[in-house]
Protein backbone atom coordinates (compact mmCIF):
# COMPACT_ATOMS: atom_id res chain seq x y z
CA UNK A 1 0.00 0.00 0.00
CA UNK A 2 2.77 2.42 0.93
CA UNK A 3 4.52 1.89 -2.40
CA UNK A 4 1.30 2.99 -4.11
CA UNK A 5 0.67 5.93 -1.76
CA UNK A 6 4.15 7.44 -2.22
CA UNK A 7 3.59 7.60 -5.99
CA UNK A 8 0.83 10.13 -5.33
CA UNK A 9 1.99 11.87 -2.13
CA UNK A 10 5.65 12.90 -1.74
CA UNK A 11 7.30 11.97 1.55
CA UNK A 12 7.57 12.88 4.36
CA UNK A 13 3.92 12.68 5.45
CA UNK A 14 1.82 11.47 8.34
CA UNK A 15 -0.50 8.55 7.76
CA UNK A 16 -3.50 7.94 10.04
CA UNK A 17 -5.71 4.92 10.58
CA UNK A 18 -9.26 6.32 10.58
CA UNK A 19 -10.85 2.98 11.45
CA UNK A 20 -8.61 2.63 14.51
CA UNK A 21 -9.40 6.18 15.67
CA UNK A 22 -13.16 5.66 15.33
CA UNK A 23 -13.07 2.26 17.07
CA UNK A 24 -11.11 3.72 20.01
CA UNK A 25 -13.60 6.60 20.40
CA UNK A 26 -16.52 4.16 20.30
CA UNK A 27 -14.82 1.85 22.80
CA UNK A 28 -14.28 4.77 25.19
CA UNK A 29 -17.92 5.87 24.97
CA UNK A 30 -19.07 2.29 25.52
CA UNK A 31 -16.81 1.94 28.60
CA UNK A 32 -18.40 5.05 30.15
CA UNK A 33 -21.95 4.52 28.82
CA UNK A 34 -23.12 4.01 32.44
CA UNK A 35 -22.66 7.78 32.95
CA UNK A 36 -25.42 9.77 31.25
CA UNK A 37 -23.42 12.98 30.76
CA UNK A 38 -20.09 11.40 29.76
CA UNK A 39 -18.03 13.27 27.17
CA UNK A 40 -14.49 13.00 25.82
CA UNK A 41 -12.85 16.37 25.08
CA UNK A 42 -9.94 15.40 22.82
CA UNK A 43 -6.68 17.12 23.77
CA UNK A 44 -6.14 19.18 20.59
CA UNK A 45 -2.46 19.72 21.50
CA UNK A 46 -1.93 15.98 20.91
CA UNK A 47 -2.78 16.28 17.17
CA UNK A 48 -3.89 19.76 16.08
CA UNK A 49 -5.22 18.57 12.72
CA UNK A 50 -8.65 19.71 11.44
CA UNK A 51 -9.34 16.43 9.58
CA UNK A 52 -8.69 14.42 12.76
CA UNK A 53 -10.85 16.82 14.82
CA UNK A 54 -13.75 16.41 12.38
CA UNK A 55 -13.53 12.59 12.62
CA UNK A 56 -13.63 12.82 16.42
CA UNK A 57 -16.55 15.28 16.28
CA UNK A 58 -18.50 12.70 14.26
CA UNK A 59 -17.80 10.21 17.06
CA UNK A 60 -19.30 12.55 19.68
CA UNK A 61 -16.09 14.04 21.07
CA UNK A 62 -15.45 17.64 22.04
CA UNK A 63 -12.10 19.45 22.26
CA UNK A 64 -9.77 20.33 25.12
CA UNK A 65 -7.97 23.57 24.20
CA UNK A 66 -5.04 25.34 25.82
CA UNK A 67 -4.35 28.21 23.38
CA UNK A 68 -5.98 30.79 21.15
CA UNK A 69 -5.14 28.79 18.00
CA UNK A 70 -6.75 25.63 19.39
CA UNK A 71 -9.91 27.58 20.28
CA UNK A 72 -10.03 29.05 16.75
CA UNK A 73 -9.47 25.63 15.19
CA UNK A 74 -12.27 24.08 17.28
CA UNK A 75 -14.62 26.87 16.26
CA UNK A 76 -13.73 26.52 12.56
CA UNK A 77 -14.20 22.73 12.73
CA UNK A 78 -17.77 23.26 13.91
CA UNK A 79 -17.53 22.54 17.65
CA UNK A 80 -19.95 24.67 19.66
CA UNK A 81 -19.24 26.07 23.13
CA UNK A 82 -20.68 23.08 25.00
CA UNK A 83 -18.14 20.89 23.17
CA UNK A 84 -15.06 22.96 24.13
CA UNK A 85 -13.08 22.93 27.39
CA UNK A 86 -10.46 25.65 27.81
CA UNK A 87 -7.63 25.08 30.31
CA UNK A 88 -4.50 27.17 30.30
CA UNK A 89 -2.02 28.89 32.57
CA UNK A 90 -0.45 32.34 32.26
CA UNK A 91 -3.43 33.16 30.01
CA UNK A 92 -3.56 36.35 27.92
CA UNK A 93 -6.84 38.31 28.12
CA UNK A 94 -7.68 37.67 24.44
CA UNK A 95 -7.78 33.91 25.08
CA UNK A 96 -10.25 34.21 27.97
CA UNK A 97 -12.33 36.65 25.88
CA UNK A 98 -12.54 34.25 22.90
CA UNK A 99 -13.28 31.25 25.15
CA UNK A 100 -16.14 33.20 26.77
CA UNK A 101 -17.45 34.41 23.38
CA UNK A 102 -17.49 30.84 22.06
CA UNK A 103 -19.30 29.66 25.19
CA UNK A 104 -16.46 27.24 26.06
CA UNK A 105 -16.20 25.89 29.59
CA UNK A 106 -13.30 27.78 31.17
CA UNK A 107 -11.19 25.75 33.58
CA UNK A 108 -9.22 28.02 35.94
CA UNK A 109 -5.74 26.88 36.84
CA UNK A 110 -5.06 29.38 39.60
CA UNK A 111 -7.12 31.29 42.16
CA UNK A 112 -5.67 34.62 40.91
CA UNK A 113 -7.30 33.95 37.52
CA UNK A 114 -10.76 34.65 38.99
CA UNK A 115 -10.25 38.40 39.26
CA UNK A 116 -8.41 38.55 35.92
CA UNK A 117 -11.22 36.66 34.14
CA UNK A 118 -13.84 38.91 35.76
CA UNK A 119 -12.02 42.04 34.54
CA UNK A 120 -11.33 40.91 30.96
CA UNK A 121 -14.35 38.76 30.06
CA UNK A 122 -16.71 38.46 33.04
CA UNK A 123 -17.51 35.36 35.10
CA UNK A 124 -19.61 32.84 33.11
CA UNK A 125 -22.47 30.87 34.68
CA UNK A 126 -20.62 27.58 34.10
CA UNK A 127 -17.03 27.38 35.36
CA UNK A 128 -14.44 24.78 36.31
CA UNK A 129 -11.41 24.81 38.62
CA UNK A 130 -8.28 22.69 38.39
CA UNK A 131 -7.41 20.85 41.58
CA UNK A 132 -3.97 19.79 42.77
CA UNK A 133 -4.17 17.69 45.95
CA UNK A 134 -0.38 18.03 46.46
CA UNK A 135 1.84 15.38 47.95
CA UNK A 136 2.72 12.17 46.12
CA UNK A 137 0.17 10.34 43.98
CA UNK A 138 0.31 6.59 44.60
CA UNK A 139 -1.47 3.53 43.32
CA UNK A 140 -0.95 -0.04 44.47
CA UNK A 141 2.09 -0.73 42.28
CA UNK A 142 4.00 2.36 43.36
CA UNK A 143 4.33 6.10 42.96
CA UNK A 144 2.73 7.48 39.79
CA UNK A 145 3.84 11.08 40.00
CA UNK A 146 4.48 13.94 42.39
CA UNK A 147 1.69 16.55 42.11
CA UNK A 148 3.24 18.38 45.06
CA UNK A 149 6.06 19.47 42.74
CA UNK A 150 3.70 20.55 39.93
CA UNK A 151 2.83 24.17 39.37
CA UNK A 152 -0.64 23.43 38.00
CA UNK A 153 -3.90 23.62 39.90
CA UNK A 154 -5.26 24.89 43.20
CA UNK A 155 -4.62 23.52 46.68
CA UNK A 156 -7.57 22.08 48.63
CA UNK A 157 -7.98 25.34 50.59
CA UNK A 158 -7.81 27.45 47.41
CA UNK A 159 -10.38 25.25 45.68
CA UNK A 160 -12.95 25.76 48.46
CA UNK A 161 -12.20 29.49 48.51
CA UNK A 162 -12.43 29.73 44.69
CA UNK A 163 -15.86 28.04 44.62
CA UNK A 164 -17.18 30.45 47.28
CA UNK A 165 -15.84 33.50 45.39
CA UNK A 166 -17.16 32.28 42.01
CA UNK A 167 -20.58 31.52 43.50
CA UNK A 168 -20.72 35.05 44.96
CA UNK A 169 -19.80 36.44 41.52
CA UNK A 170 -22.72 34.67 39.83
CA UNK A 171 -21.42 31.27 38.71
CA UNK A 172 -24.16 28.63 38.91
CA UNK A 173 -22.69 25.37 37.58
CA UNK A 174 -19.32 24.05 38.66
CA UNK A 175 -16.78 21.49 37.53
CA UNK A 176 -13.61 20.02 39.01
CA UNK A 177 -10.61 19.04 36.89
CA UNK A 178 -7.30 17.36 37.76
CA UNK A 179 -4.31 16.05 35.89
CA UNK A 180 -1.97 14.17 38.20
CA UNK A 181 0.08 11.82 36.00
CA UNK A 182 1.00 11.48 32.35
CA UNK A 183 1.04 8.46 30.01
CA UNK A 184 0.12 5.89 32.65
CA UNK A 185 -0.06 2.28 31.47
CA UNK A 186 -2.19 0.88 34.29
CA UNK A 187 -5.94 0.35 34.65
CA UNK A 188 -5.77 1.78 38.19
CA UNK A 189 -4.94 5.41 37.41
CA UNK A 190 -8.41 6.75 36.56
CA UNK A 191 -10.28 4.93 39.36
CA UNK A 192 -7.70 6.12 41.93
CA UNK A 193 -7.85 9.70 40.63
CA UNK A 194 -11.66 9.51 40.50
CA UNK A 195 -11.84 8.60 44.20
CA UNK A 196 -9.69 11.62 45.10
CA UNK A 197 -11.89 13.94 43.02
CA UNK A 198 -15.23 12.42 44.03
CA UNK A 199 -14.41 12.71 47.75
CA UNK A 200 -13.42 16.37 47.43
CA UNK A 201 -16.55 17.03 45.31
CA UNK A 202 -18.83 15.69 48.05
CA UNK A 203 -17.15 17.97 50.64
CA UNK A 204 -17.29 20.96 48.28
CA UNK A 205 -20.99 20.55 47.57
CA UNK A 206 -21.75 20.19 51.29
CA UNK A 207 -19.60 23.10 52.43
CA UNK A 208 -20.13 25.65 49.67
CA UNK A 209 -23.65 24.70 48.55
CA UNK A 210 -22.70 24.86 44.86
CA UNK A 211 -24.06 22.47 42.24
CA UNK A 212 -21.26 20.32 40.87
CA UNK A 213 -22.25 19.48 37.31
CA UNK A 214 -19.18 17.59 36.10
CA UNK A 215 -15.88 16.05 37.14
CA UNK A 216 -13.14 16.04 34.51
CA UNK A 217 -10.56 13.26 34.90
CA UNK A 218 -8.44 14.97 32.23
CA UNK A 219 -5.82 12.86 30.40
CA UNK A 220 -3.03 10.62 31.62
CA UNK A 221 -4.23 7.32 30.15
CA UNK A 222 -1.26 6.29 28.05
CA UNK A 223 -0.19 3.75 25.46
CA UNK A 224 2.47 1.02 25.59
CA UNK A 225 5.76 2.12 24.03
CA UNK A 226 7.59 -1.09 24.83
CA UNK A 227 6.74 -4.64 23.72
CA UNK A 228 6.59 -5.94 27.30
CA UNK A 229 3.95 -3.37 28.38
CA UNK A 230 0.32 -4.46 28.60
CA UNK A 231 -1.96 -1.85 27.00
CA UNK A 232 -4.67 -0.19 29.10
CA UNK A 233 -8.07 -1.86 28.97
CA UNK A 234 -10.60 0.96 28.69
CA UNK A 235 -13.48 -1.35 29.69
CA UNK A 236 -11.76 -2.23 32.97
CA UNK A 237 -10.94 1.47 33.54
CA UNK A 238 -14.55 2.57 32.89
CA UNK A 239 -15.85 -0.14 35.23
CA UNK A 240 -13.34 0.91 37.91
CA UNK A 241 -14.55 4.51 37.75
CA UNK A 242 -18.21 3.37 37.87
CA UNK A 243 -17.55 1.39 41.06
CA UNK A 244 -16.00 4.42 42.80
CA UNK A 245 -18.83 6.68 41.50
CA UNK A 246 -21.40 4.36 43.09
CA UNK A 247 -19.44 4.14 46.34
CA UNK A 248 -18.78 7.87 46.79
CA UNK A 249 -21.07 10.12 44.72
CA UNK A 250 -24.36 8.19 44.59
CA UNK A 251 -24.79 7.89 48.43
CA UNK A 252 -24.12 11.66 48.67
CA UNK A 253 -27.04 12.35 46.32
CA UNK A 254 -24.68 13.29 43.49
CA UNK A 255 -25.62 10.57 41.00
CA UNK A 256 -26.26 13.23 38.33
CA UNK A 257 -22.60 14.35 38.01
CA UNK A 258 -21.25 14.00 34.46
CA UNK A 259 -17.81 12.47 33.91
CA UNK A 260 -15.49 14.06 31.34
CA UNK A 261 -12.15 12.91 29.97
CA UNK A 262 -9.47 14.75 27.97
CA UNK A 263 -7.45 12.02 26.35
CA UNK A 264 -4.93 12.72 23.62
CA UNK A 265 -2.27 10.06 23.30
CA UNK A 266 -4.68 7.20 24.05
CA UNK A 267 -7.03 8.36 21.26
CA UNK A 268 -4.37 9.01 18.63
CA UNK A 269 -0.98 7.54 19.54
CA UNK A 270 -1.40 4.05 18.06
CA UNK A 271 -3.06 5.29 14.86
CA UNK A 272 -0.54 7.63 13.25
CA UNK A 273 2.86 7.14 11.69
CA UNK A 274 5.45 9.27 9.97
CA UNK A 275 6.44 8.02 6.51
Amino acid sequence: QLDEIVKKYPTPFHLYDEKGIRETARGLYKAFSWNKGFKEYFAVKATPNPTILKILKEEGCGTDCSSLTELMMSDRCGFDGSEIMFSSNDTPAEEFILAKQLGATINLDDITHIEFLKECAGIPEKISCRYNPGGVFKISNGIMDNPGDAKYGMTTEQLFEAFKILKAKGAKEFGIHAFLASNTVTNEYYPTLARTLFEVAVKLQKETGVHIKFINLSGGIGIPYKPDQEPNDIRVIGEGVRKVYEEVLVPAGMGDVAIYTEMGRFMMGPYGCLV
